[in-house]
C-alpha cells in the first residue's frame, strides 16, 4: 500500500470527520498512536478497544467492516484478530506496509444521520441500501448518492412533508457522526429512492463518503489502544523523544534550512510556493520523503512549527497539561508554547489531535500578535456558521480576516471546526512572514528578526516580528504603515526616535518589554498581550490596546487619546495625558491607578479597583463589586438588574389533537431595558437543535415561537413538555443568569382500530422474501424490521403451530425470528442473524415445520456442523452452526448476515443451540 493512497483517501476523509485519540494513559504519537514498531519488528499491529464485547455478532459486524474498509483501500496482506476476551481487535500488517493515519480511519463509526430542526432523525445507516459517489454539479465538486430501501424511501417521504410545512429552519440536517455534512432546505415532499447530497464536497470527499457508508457502521465504540512511545517518526516533529528540547535544526535564533527540499507530494500543488518556502525558512521537513500537504495538521506540529518560527528556546513547565500530554515527543514543545503564550499552561487539549481551523486560528492570532479590542462582529457577520466558536477563537479569526490572513472556506462559511491541512497551515505563516532572519534585510513580504537589532530605514516592507531571542531595538526615523511586533521576547528594550512612525505596535513579551518614544515619534495603536510580566511605555499613541491579562503596565509616561483594557487582572499605573479611558466588562478585576485627569472614565470590569491622586472628569460605574476611590466631578451608576425579575410566559393549546402539531410561543415580561441573551427552546428537558438564538434580542412583549411535529405511532407518548430558558452575562456582576419555563401539553393519540388497519396494510407491503443487501454481515446487523413489524406480519398471515413456538425464516434480512403464543397472538421472542441458501440454492419459500434433532451434527471431510434441526420433511434443509473444522466446534468459516449456503440456515453457535434447546419437533416454520 502506497502512501500517496493515504495521503488521498484518508486525509480528505479525517479533513471532514472527527480524529479519534487514545485514551488517556494511551501512548499517542503525532502520527498513529496504534502503530507498534521497532526497527527489527516483523510486523505492524493497529489494536483497538471497544466499549463492548467483541464476541459473536458485534465481533462478526467490525470484522467486516474493517475487511470492508481496507479493501476499498487497496490493503491485501493483512490479518484480523479479536481478543479471547472480546476488549479489542488487532489488525497486522507486515513491517513494509505504510498505516500512516489509518488508526484514525478505521474506528470512525460512520454513523449517518438526516434529521429535522427538533432533532427528530428520520433516516439512519439502516435506510441505506447503497452509496455511491458522482461528480458533482459544479467543477471540482463530489456529490453522494444515497439509494434508499424501502422504509427509507417512506420515511424520507414523511420528513420532507413535515418539514416543508414548517414554519421556519426547513432544513434537512445531514450528519456522519454527528457533524453537520450538508442542510438542504426542502420546499416540498421528496418521494424517491435516489437522493444527491451535494456540499461542496471534491470528489474525493465524496468517494470517501460512500467508501465509509457502503462498509456499514461501527456496532461498538472504538479507540485507538496503547502503543510503544517510539511507535512513529514525527512529522516535522523535533526527531527526539527524550524531550530535551534540542530541535536538530540549528540554533533557537534562525532554523536551519533541511537538506532535502524536494519532495514528489508538493509538485503542482496549490500550495507549492508556500511549502517550498516553509521548507527554505526551516519551517517544515516532510516524512520519509514526503511532505504530505493535504494531511491535517496536529496540533504538535502546528506548535513545533510556530516555535521555531519565533526561535523559542526557553521551556515553561507543562505539569498542569492533560497526563496523556506527558513524556511525548512533543512535549518539550508545549512547554515552549507555553511560555510564548501560544497556549495556556493549564489547557487541557490532546495536542496530538488534528487541529480544527478556529483552533488554528488562536495558533495564528498569538503568535503574530493579532489582539484587539474590538469585538470583530463585523468582520464574521458574513459567515453563517461561527455559532460554535468560542469568544478567543472568534476574535482571533476576526483580526485575521481583517488583515487578510484568512479567507473564508467558501463565500458565507468560515468552516471552524473543518481540520486544517499543512498546505493551508504555513500558507498562513508565509503571508504574514515570508523572511526568517537574524537581521532585518529588506526583502519583500513580513520579516521574523531574532537578532538585536539597531535599524534606520525610512520605509519598512511588511510587517517586522522581533522574535523571542530579541533582547533589544533601536529604530531611528523608521517608518511603516504596517505593524512592529515584540514576541516571546525575555527582558526585551525597543526605543524609537527621530522622525518616525508606525501604524500599530503590538507588545507580547514573554517577560518584560521597556517601551520608549522620542518627542517625534508615534504610533497609531500600541497592543499589549500577552499574560503575566511588565511593560512600560513612555511615548505618544492614539490609541492604547490592554489585551493581556495579570501584567504590571508603567503608563506615567504616556500621552493618548484612548485607553482600552479587555483583559483581566491587569495592575495599570496611568499618568500623562489621556482622554478616554474604558475598562470594559471582560476586564475583570482590574487594578488601576489614576495620576493624572482623565476625561472619561467607563468602569465595566467586575470587580475592579480604581483610585489613585488624579481624578476622572466623568465616571461611569456599569459593574458591581468595584471599589472607586478616584475623585470625579460627576459619577453615574448603571448596574445592569439582569433578568431575574422577568416572567416567561410559555402559550400552548389544551392539547394536541391525533395528527396535529403543537405551536409554543414565549413572551416576556418584567424586562429592564433591552438586553441580549441566549434563547433555547427545549422539548421533554432536551435542548432542541436549531433552535438556539445566541444574540436574541429580549425586551418588554417579545415574542418566540415555534412549531413541533409529531410523527404519530401507536405508543407514543401522551404528553410533551415545551420550555424556553434564557441566559444573560450579567456585565455589572460577571454572573451568567438562568431563568426557564416550560407547559405540558397532551397529546391525543388515533385510535387502537385506526393504528391496526394502517399497520396491516403497511406492513403486509413492506415485508419481503428478496435479498437487496450488500452481501456484508454489517447490512444484516443494522437493517431488520422492527419488532411490532414482524408481530403484526405473523397474526395477519393468520398462521399456526403444533406447539407454542413459531419460527419465521426471513431471507430479504436474513434473520430466524422466533415467536411464542399462539394464533392470531404471536409474540416475538427471539431474532437471529443468519446466513440462507446462497443465489442459485436458495432455501425455499413455504410454511413446513421442524422435522427432527441431531445433537451430534454432521461431519464431512472438509467441515463440521452441530447440532442440527431439520426442516422441510424429507429433505436436507437444516439450522445448523457455521462451517468447522471436522470433529471441533473451533468455527473457520464465519460467513453469515447474507445469503452464503446450498439452502440451509448457517448460525452462530449460541444461537442454534438455543433453537435446539427450545423450539419443539413439529414446531411451523415460515420460510419468506
Amino acid at each position: 500500500m502506497k502512501k500517496q493512497i493515504l495521503s488521498g483517501v484518508l486525509a480528505a476523509v479525517m479533513l471532514l470527520s472527527p480524529a479519534y485519540a487514545a485514551e488517556s494513559g494511551a501512548s499517542d504519537s503525532t502520527a498513529d498512536a496504534a502503530v507498534a514498531t521497532a526497527a527489527e519488528a516483523q510486523s505492524l499491529k493497529l489494536v483497538f478497544a471497544s466499549d463492548k464485547t467483541l464476541t459473536g455478532a458485534n465481533g462478526d459486524t467490525v470484522k467486516e467492516i474493517f475487511k470492508s474498509r481496507l479493501d476499498a483501500l487497496g490493503y491485501k496482506d493483512y490479518t484480523l484478530t479479536v481478543a479471547d476476551d472480546g476488549s479489542t481487535i488487532t489488525v497486522e500488517f507486515p513491517a513494509s506496509v505504510q498505516v500512516s493515519h489509518l488508526a484514525d480511519y478505521l474506528v470512525q463509526p460512520a454513523a449517518f444521520s438526516a434529521s429535522d430542526a427538533d432533532g427528530k432523525v428520520w433516516l439512519t445507516n439502516e435506510d441505506l441500501k447503497q452509496v455511491t459517489s458522482t461528480r458533482g454539479s459544479k467543477d471540482g465538486t463530489g456529490c453522494v448518492v444515497l439509494t434508499l430501501t424501502t422504509r427509507g424511501r417512506q420515511s424520507l417521504k414523511e420528513a420532507t412533508a413535515a418539514i416543508a410545512d414548517r414554519d421556519s429552519d426547513k432544513k434537512l440536517y445531514i450528519k456522519m457522526d454527528g457533524q453537520t455534512i450538508a442542510s438542504p432546505t426542502i420546499s416540498s415532499k421528496i418521494d424517491s429512492s435516489s437522493v444527491n447530497i451535494e456540499n461542496n464536497f471534491t470528489e474525493q470527499v465524496a468517494e470517501n463518503y460512500a467508501l465509509l457508508l457502503n462498509a456499514g457502521a461501527l456496532p461498538v465504540t472504538l479507540t485507538v489502544s496503547s502503543a510503544p512511545a517510539s511507535s512513529d517518526t514525527p512529522l516535522d516533529g523535533d526527531g527526539d523523544t527524550d524531550n530535551t528540547g534540542d530541535t536538530g535544526h540549528g540554533s533557537a535564533e534562525t532554523p536551519s534550512a533541511p537538506s532535502d527540499t524536494e519532495f514528489a507530494d508538493m509538485k503542482g500543488h496549490w500550495a507549492e510556493s508556500a511549502l517550498r518556502k516553509g521548507i527554505e525558512l526551516g519551517l517544515l521537513k516532510g516524512s520519509n520523503g514526503k511532505m504530505l500537504p493535504n494531511d491535517p495538521v496536529r496540533g504538535s506540529e502546528a506548535l513545533t512549527i510556530l516555535n521555531r518560527a519565533l526561535g523559542a528556546s526557553q521551556q515553561d513547565s507543562t505539569a498542569s497539561l492533560a497526563a496523556s500530554q506527558q513524556d511525548q515527543w512533543y512535549t518539550a514543545e508545549l512547554g515552549k508554547a507555553i511560555h510564548l503564550n501560544l497556549i495556556d499552561a493549564n489547557d487541557s487539549r490532546n495536542f496530538g489531535n488534528a487541529a480544527t481551523r478556529a483552533e488554528a486560528f488562536v495558533y495564528i492570532a498569538r503568535a503574530f500578535v493579532y489582539d484587539r479590542a474590538e469585538s470583530g462582529a463585523d468582520e464574521l457577520s458574513i459567515f453563517t456558521d461561527t455559532g460554535s466558536m468560542t469568544d478567543d477563537q472568534r476574535q482571533a479569526a476576526a483580526a485575521l480576516v481583517a488583515s487578510g490572513i484568512i479567507k473564508g472556506d467558501t463565500a458565507t462559511t468560515l468552516a471552524p471546526n473543518k481540520k486544517l491541512t499543512r498546505a493551508e497551515f504555513v500558507t498562513m505563516i508565509t503571508r504574514i512572514a515570508g523572511n526568517i532572519s537574524s537581521e532585518y534585510t529588506g526583502a519583500a513580504g513580513g520579516s521574523i528578526v531574532s537578532g538585536d537589532t539597531d535599524l534606520s530605514v525610512s520605509n519598512l516592507t511588511g510587517d517586522i516580528i522581533f522574535s523571542a531571542p530579541v533582547h533589544s531595538v533601536k529604530l531611528s526615523d523608521v517608518s511603516t504603515p504596517n505593524r512592529i511586533v515584540l514576541k516571546g521576547c525575555d527582558n526585551v528594550t525597543l526605543t524609537a526616535d527621530g522622525q518616525a512612525g508606525m501604524s500599530t505596535l503590538a507588545a507580547d513579551p514573554a517577560d518584560s518589554a521597556a517601551i520608549t518614544f522620542g518627542d517625534t515619534v508615534s504610533t497609531s495603536n500600541l497592543v499589549i498581550a500577552g499574560d503575566g510580566g511588565y511593560v512600560s511605555f513612555n511615548g505618544k499613541a492614539d490609541n492604547i490596546e490592554i489585551t493581556a491579562s495579570n501584567r504590571v503596565i508603567d503608563l506615567s509616561g504616556m500621552d493618548a487619546t484612548s485607553l482600552t483594557v479587555t483583559g483581566r487582572g491587569n495592575t495599570i499605573n496611568l499618568g500623562g495625558s489621556v482622554g478616554a479611558v474604558s475598562i470594559e466588562g471582560s476586564a475583570k478585576n482590574t487594578r488601576l491607578s489614576v495620576n493624572s485627569t482623565v476625561d472619561s472614565l467607563l468602569a465595566a470590569g467586575y470587580g475592579s479597583t480604581i483610585g489613585g491622586t488624579g481624578k476622572a472628569n466623568s465616571l461611569e460605574l456599569r459593574a458591581a463589586g468595584c471599589d472607586v476611590t478616584l475623585a470625579c466631578d460627576s459619577k453615574v451608576d448603571n448596574i445592569d438588574a439582569g433578568i431575574k425579575n422577568v416572567t416567561i410566559n410559555i402559550g400552548v393549546p389544551t392539547k394536541v389533537t391525533a395528527g396535529g402539531s403543537l405551536v409554543s410561543q414565549a413572551t416576556f415580561s418584567g424586562v429592564d431595558g433591552t438586553k441580549i441573551c441566549k434563547a433555547q427552546w427545549y422539548q421533554d428537558g432536551k435542548p432542541l437543535s436549531g433552535l438556539t438564538n445566541d444574540k436574541f434580542e429580549l425586551s418588554n412583549g417579545k415574542v418566540s415561537k415555534h412549531t413541533t411535529y409529531f410523527t404519530f405511532t401507536k405508543n407514543m407518548k401522551t404528553s410533551v413538555t415545551t420550555g424556553l430558558k434564557l441566559t444573560y452575562v450579567n456585565p455589572s456582576t460577571g454572573e451568567t443568569e438562568e431563568i426557564y419555563a416550560e407547559k405540558t401539553v397532551p397529546i391525543e393519540n388515533y385510535s387502537d382500530e385506526w393504528y391496526q388497519q394502517r399497520d396491516v396494510k403497511r406492513v403486509l407491503n413492506l415485508v419481503s422474501s428478496t435479498y437487496r443487501g450488500n452481501y456484508t454481515t454489517s447490512y444484516a446487523v443494522n437493517n431488520d424490521y422492527k419488532a411490532y413489524e414482524k408481530e403484526t406480519w405473523v397474526n395477519a398471515k393468520g398462521y399456526s403451530s403444533n406447539s407454542n413456538y413459531l419460527v419465521w425464516i426471513n431471507r430479504a434480512y436474513q434473520h430466524v425470528n422466533v415467536f411464542t403464543g399462539s394464533k392470531g397472538s404471536w409474540k416475538l421472542t427471539k431474532s437471529f442473524v443468519v446466513g440462507t441458501g446462497a443465489p442459485g440454492t436458495e432455501t425455499p419459500v413455504g410454511v413446513t415445520r421442524v422435522t427432527y434433532k441431531l445433537k451430534a451434527g454432521w461431519t464431512t471431510s472438509t467441515y463440521t456442523v452441530r447440532p442440527v434441526v431439520g426442516f422441510y420433511p424429507d429433505t436436507g434443509y437444516a439450522f445448523h452452526s457455521r462451517l468447522c473444522t471436522p470433529n471441533t466446534d473451533k468455527e473457520y468459516d464465519f460467513s453469515s448476515g447474507y445469503p452464503v449456503s446450498h439452502g440451509c440456515v448457517r448460525m452462530q453457535k449460541k444461537d442454534v443451540n438455543w433453537i435446539y434447546d427450545n423450539v419443539p419437533i413439529g414446531s411451523t416454520v415460515v420460510i419468506f
